[in-house]
């Protein structure tokens, strides 16, 4: 019986909360993969699981009841609009919903995460410490805050925003956008290489850089800047084609 008990609750992991919320455990899992058309935010919490809180966001018509939602990336198995799944050591996240409410996402702060947008639509990501991938392919801003990195942000059309923490030195940064600005703050102490290009934009910083001379002559560029603070350290990339380069420090 314990033998059984033990099996049951490897491979049912998963557990509806209430009619509007799910969790699952995250064993064993290294990245938690989410692909959503609908604004999506992923927070923080002190449980080692995923929590989507379907709250507003859960808004099937009358007609749906006992139906259930299925969309061109699977068919909900949650309860509440999403197709979750894991796949070797990720987890997968797919929201089948393409309404305009927001939906929130749970996990440990030190959970890796990739987040992909691929609808009209926002990423706001907050209060992680693992390493951060998203990508708005179509349209949206992507809000990353309280972070430590690394860090590989991108969008199509949209401004992106990353407010650090502190920065990890152990992998580059890389922050882009086609058309939008780039903002990015990080902490005045930060060791950093810098490469920053803004093929029609402005490039702002209240940080004094260290640009490297050739023949005694320093490289002035309004499109391309490349320089150190803080001694050098981590490489952080930051690119835009149409729009400003802000970087702040704190």
């Amino acid at each position: 019986m314990k033998k059984l008990k033990i099996t049951l609750a490897f491979f049912l992991t998963a557990l509806l909360t209430n009619a509007q919320d799910f969790t699952q455990a995250l064993t064993g899992v290294e990245w938690v993969k989410i692909e959503s058309k609908a604004h999506i935010t992923i927070k923080t919490h002190s449980k080692d699981n995923l929590f989507i809180k379907g709250g507003e966001a859960l808004n099937f018509p009358e007609k749906a009841k006992g139906l259930k939602l299925v969309g061109e990336g699977g068919t909900d198995n949650t309860g509440v609009g999403f197709y979750v799944f894991k796949e070797g050591n990720n987890l997968i996240i797919r929201n089948l919903q393409k309404s305009d409410n927001s939906t929130e996402i749970y996990l440990p702060s030190k959970q890796n995460i990739s987040v992909k947008s691929n609808g009209l639509n926002d990423i706001e990501i907050s209060g992680f410490g693992g390493e951060i991938e998203a990508s708005a392919e179509v349209t949206g801003n992507i809000t990353i805050l309280d972070v430590t990195g690394p860090i590989t942000a991108n969008s199509n059309t949209g401004t992106v925003e990353v407010i650090f923490s502190k920065v990890n030195q152990s992998s580059p940064i890389t922050i882009s956008t086609a058309t939008g600005e780039v903002d990015v703050t990080l902490p005045k102490d930060t060791p950093a290489d810098l490469a920053l290009s803004s093929t029609m934009g402005e490039i702002y910083t209240n940080f004094d850089l260290n640009v490297p001379d050739k023949n005694g002559l320093k490289a002035i560029s309004t499109q391309n800047v490349k320089g150190s603070i803080n001694n050098g350290g981590v490489k952080i990339q930051l690119n835009s084609a149409t729009g400003n380069i802000y970087l702040r420090k704190k």
